[in-house]
């Protein structure tokens, strides 16, 4: 039994330790804020530097129904905003059912937070990235080359993309899953046949049970299609967050907000490796 005594010196110990512990998250999330920060940052310069960069890169955001093609682009848009709080749909989502939310192609402008000072505020409008959501492409089972030839054509009013995100989703059926895989090695061959690069992002992160899994799905999704740009992600979804008490809230989360910024800042190097090349494509030329 412990003595009268060692009872405020058990009391300082928990104390001490909660403290600590406490320390130690706060220092986690202040690194974590950090690094979603800096690549915000990088986000914005690279986008400042591109060639011809009054213009933004345009993003083509496609997938199949129900896969989380427009959530992706909610999503990138509240990373790259900075926001916190409610959920701001920028392209319109749906819960799972027959038909689409997206009916047509719409551009959806995702600007860049800024640091705060005078000049980045000014470059606010400059600093953008221009994410096409387009209708979803047919089932899997129906997919055909022209469906694809169709998707990146564009149509009346968007600009022609410069980059791809195919979007996937880890869970759902299991025989829809594989059909979705099987159909990637065509879908990637239409989509470089355009001189295009693209990233694939692969959405449900959290239907993933273990991260040997989630390594086995990246490695198979690479290997069909051909690219080492996979992603994994948990979208931020209306259906998540509404509740009854905070309607629509959403908390941002650390791994979610570094790998939509990741993605984003991946396309915009492959827009810069495409401007480039076109523009020595017209120097030969002249």
């Amino acid at each position: 039994m412990l003595s009268p005594s060692a009872v405020p010196l058990l009391l300082r110990l928990a104390a001490a330790a909660v403290t600590g512990t406490a320390a130690l998250l706060a220092l986690r999330r202040f690194h974590r804020d950090e690094a979603v920060a800096a690549i915000r940052r990088d986000i914005r310069d690279a986008l400042l530097l591109l060639d011809d960069g009054n213009r933004p890169p345009v993003v083509l955001v496609a997938g199949f129904r129900a896969h989380g093609k427009s959530s992706f682009i909610n999503t990138a848009c509240r990373a790259l905003a900075a926001e916190s709080g409610p959920l701001l749909l920028r392209a319109e989502t749906a819960p799972p059912g027959p038909g689409g939310a997206t009916l047509e192609r719409r551009i959806v402008r995702a600007a860049v937070a800024g640091g705060g000072c005078e000049e980045e505020e000014d470059d606010d409008d400059a600093a953008a990235v221009e994410m096409v959501d387009a209708p979803a492409l047919p089932e899997p089972g129906r997919l055909t080359r022209a469906d694809v030839e169709a998707a990146l054509a564009g149509g009346a009013g968007a600009p022609p993309p410069e980059c791809v995100a195919l979007v996937l989703r880890c869970g759902g059926p299991r025989k829809e899953r594989h059909l979705a895989a099987k159909k990637l090695a065509e879908i990637a061959t239409a989509i470089r046949e355009r001189g295009l690069q693209f990233v694939v992002v692969l959405t449900q992160r959290k239907k993933i049970r273990s991260r040997r899994k989630a390594e086995e799905l990246r490695r198979e999704i690479a290997f069909r299609a051909r690219t080492d740009s996979v992603y994994l992600i948990e979208n931020y979804t209306a259906g998540d967050a509404l509740n009854l008490e905070s309607p629509w809230a959403a908390r941002n989360n650390f791994g979610t907000h570094f790998t939509a910024l990741t993605i984003v800042r991946q396309c915009i190097e492959f827009t810069k490796l495409r401007r480039r090349m076109r523009k020595e494509r017209e120097n030969g030329r002249s």
